[in-house]
């Protein structure tokens, strides 16, 4: 067992850096706003593109684990998120910046799926709960740990470095898995499977894109419309052939009938739209409406770092031991009261020593839902895979929360944007100092936005009920 810790360690930094990315650019929409000259919507592509091709990449990614040698895989995805993010961090125009982050978000894509259907691999002996309650707490952490590492940099250096800090990273992570990390040979590429599960990876990020086009004010709406209707019919006829003749490009024919395991991914893609969308009106709660400094602003996110940290590798322990949908739905509720929470501290407070206790106390809410939520899931739909479908499993449970996600990203960007173009007027071009000189109208935004994601966590964690004894066990 001791010989699994370095490779594990390999993939946990390759995930850190994966879920920081996340939530490293929301904290510095206001400073992007400044230096490119573009709005609310528009500036949040530098997040939604990482996002977009996360998920876009994630079951391609899966697929090629699975047909290829999956060692490998993840060593060009250590490359794709380092050379991205030296691009991205280099960049001289808002393009430059789109494209680097979306370098990233292939590697990120590539990557995940890897890591999830090696720590099947790595502890099919036992000890897979743990090693997932690490795991998930890892994305607890780093999540926390984005507007961390951007406040410092904010203060200390140049919103570019936010990016390169990256780099480093991905050269460890590269180092440690090409030493330590075994090999798991495929049994060679499949195209047709291949070329099915990029399709559908393509499919799912035009249908996030139209939506955000539709939103967009100009001639794109069109554009947005055509993506929407395209990539959406496409998809309802891959996933219909897969299941009416059990093909199993996409996922394998047991668990498409598997009505446990899909539920599971649904959860996770609830869970996803609240983890994701709730960097936004934080980042504009703290920095517009609380004018909180980097120390303040620290401060709050260590809280909710440490939080989740102390509760998911015990929740991990605990999905072993009893049910893991009931530990799902109790985080789930805590994670939406804290949204709510923070929405209504923004509408009464406007800085000060009172609104950081608050504020700090709702992160505690935040981090111990998001801790209790996440880890159970994961052990939940891996365990329900066979381990010649691993990856495809874990690319498929995966890529539907970060899809969801993608897409809770983009509709919290747009109510933020509407919500304060109805406020301030609908021909306002909103700049950063706009949003500070009307503070109260970024509250009531924000407020907007933290409801949305409670009402998208409240529904979930009712779709997490189950008196199916084969769901609540996690098992076949």
């Amino acid at each position: 067992m001791l010989k699994n810790y370095a490779p594990f360690a390999g993939l946990c930094l390759g995930f850190f850096i994966v879920m920081m990315d996340m939530t490293t650019v929301p904290l510095m929409y206001t400073t992007l706003m400044d230096v490119f000259k573009v709005g609310p919507a528009k500036v949040a592509w530098v997040n939604n593109i990482y996002l977009i091709c996360y998920a876009a990449f994630l079951l391609f990614g899966g697929r090629l684990g699975d047909f290829t040698n999956r060692k490998n895989i993840v060593l060009i995805a250590f490359l794709f998120i380092g050379v991205g993010a030296g691009v991205s961090g280099a960049g001289q125009s808002f393009g430059g910046v789109i494209f680097g982050r979306a370098l990233m978000g292939v590697g990120a894509g590539l990557l995940t799926p890897q890591s999830m259907a090696y720590i099947s691999i790595l502890f099919a002996k036992g000890g897979r709960g743990a090693a997932l309650g690490v795991w998930g707490a890892i994305a607890g952490i780093a999540t926390a740990t984005g507007p961390v590492i951007t406040q410092l940099f904010l203060s200390t250096a140049d919103w570019r470095w936010v990016m390169w800090i990256n780099i480093p990273f991905a050269l460890a992570g590269f180092l440690i898995v090409a030493w330590r990390l075994p090999s798991d040979p495929g049994k060679g590429i499949v195209f047709l499977d291949t070329f099915v599960a990029a399709v559908y990876g393509i499919c799912m990020a035009g249908v996030i894109v139209g939506v955000q086009l539709i939103t967009a004010a100009g001639t794109t709406t069109a554009l947005g419309v055509s993506l929407l209707v395209v990539g959406a019919s496409a998809i309802a006829i891959l996933i219909r052939n897969e299941v009416k003749n059990r093909r199993g490009y996409i996922l394998s024919a047991d668990l498409w009938l598997d009505s446990a395991f899909l539920k599971t991914c649904l959860i996770s893609g609830g869970l996803g739209i609240g983890v994701i969308g709730f960097y936004l009106p934080l980042a504009f709660l703290l920095d517009v409406r609380m004018n909180f400094g980097p120390v303040s602003t620290s401060i709050v996110m260590v809280t909710v770092a440490l939080s989740n940290a102390l509760v998911g590798p015990f929740a991990g322990n605990l999905s072993d031991r009893m049910e893991p949908e009931k530990i799902v739905r109790c985080g789930m509720i805590l994670f939406a009261m804290a949204n709510i929470l923070l929405g209504v501290i923004g509408i009464f407070f406007s800085g000060g020593t009172l609104a950081l206790i608050a504020l700090c106390a709702a992160m505690v809410i935040a981090g111990a839902g998001t801790g209790l939520a996440f880890p159970p899931l994961a052990n939940l739909a891996l365990g329900r895979a066979r381990p010649e479908s691993a990856g495809r499993a874990a690319a498929f449970f995966n890529s539907t929360r970060q899809v969801l996600s993608a897409f809770g990203a983009v509709t919290v960007a747009i109510i933020f944007d509407l919500s304060m173009r109805l406020q301030l007027g609908r021909d306002l071009d909103i700049t950063a100092s706009t949003l500070h000189d009307s503070s109260a109208a970024t509250a009531y935004s924000a407020l907007a936005c933290f409801l949305f994601i409670a009402m998208c966590l409240f529904s979930t964690s009712y779709i997490a009920r189950s008196e199916r004894p084969e769901l609540a066990s996690g098992r076949l």
